[in-house]
Parts: C-alpha cells; structure tokens; sequence
C-alpha cells in the first residue's frame, strides 16, 4: 500500500513506544577444532542457561544472558558464567580460543511479550521481540502482512487503535 509505514525499529522506537526498554543480552565467540556440533545446543540450567550454536570455521557462538540493564559492556560473571557452562558442555571447549565478547539490547514491553500494534490505516508498529526476535520474527512478519493484505488480526498479538 503506498504510504504505508511498518515501524520495526526495536529501540529506537521508545518515542512512539515510551514502554520499550532494553534487556541486554551478552554472547561470546570461540574457536576450537576439537567439538563438532551438527546445530544449537540449549543446556537448561537454573544458574546457567546457555546457547552453543556452532558456526562455520569452527566457531561457536555462547550466549544466553538475560540483564536488567541498558548498558552495552559484558561482565566478568557473564563470561565466566557462559564459558563455565560452555566447558560443562564438553570439557574440550576448556581449551577453545575467546575471539569476541559482545553484548546487545533487546527491545522488550513490560510484559515481554511482542506486539503487533495497528495505530492508523498509514501505521503499524511491529515490536518487542525480547529474547526471540530471530525466532518468532517470521512468524509477526506473516501477521503483519495478513493484516495488510486481508485484514486477518492476530488476537496473540496485535492490537488496534
């Protein structure tokens, strides 16, 4: 539709959305030769979840934090947090090489739950993805554009003005 504006911009949309707020979210990159995983491993732990998702190269992506904070540096108890559980994994990982500390925030509402909110016919706000915003993206993409394209509404997760 043209004049349609889809607002996606996650944090950067807290002049519209004055809800959002941050949750930082921490990972680090490995290197070792010596574990091979064919895809993502979640270890439930109730002191330590952690994300192992093996990348080309030998690379390992640990993640899994969840913070209060909006800050953008990774903690000393994170590291070690991530990289203990990691080595509890597979004792090999012990000897992986630490290429990248990273962390990010996450757009969240205060029910951490993602929205769908159409203020106008010229407006939707797509937003508030949380901690799974690669995983369920997809899935508000579809709504979104089956709202648009034939007014279907997702009682999940959209709300009309």
């Amino acid at each position: 539709l043209d004049g349609l504006v889809i607002d996606c911009r996650g944090l950067d949309a807290r002049d519209a959305e004055p809800e959002l707020r941050g949750v930082k979210g921490e990972m680090i990159l490995i290197e070792t030769a010596e574990v091979q995983l064919a895809r993502p491993v979640r270890l439930m732990h109730p002191r330590w979840p952690l994300y192992l998702i093996p990348r080309a190269d030998n690379l390992f992506m640990l993640g899994a934090t969840s913070l209060e904070a909006e800050d953008t540096g990774v903690s000393l108890r994170s590291a070690l947090e991530l990289l203990g559980a990691a080595y509890s994994v597979h004792p090999a990982f012990g000897e992986a090489r630490i290429l990248e500390f990273g962390s990010g925030l996450r757009p969240a509402y205060p029910d951490n739950l993602p929205r769908i909110t159409v203020t106008s016919e010229r407006e939707i706000r797509v937003n508030g993805l949380y901690r799974h915003g690669f995983l369920i993206a997809p899935a508000l993409a579809q709504a979104t554009l089956n709202y648009v394209a034939h007014g279907q509404i997702d009682n999940e997760v959209m709300r009309c003005a």
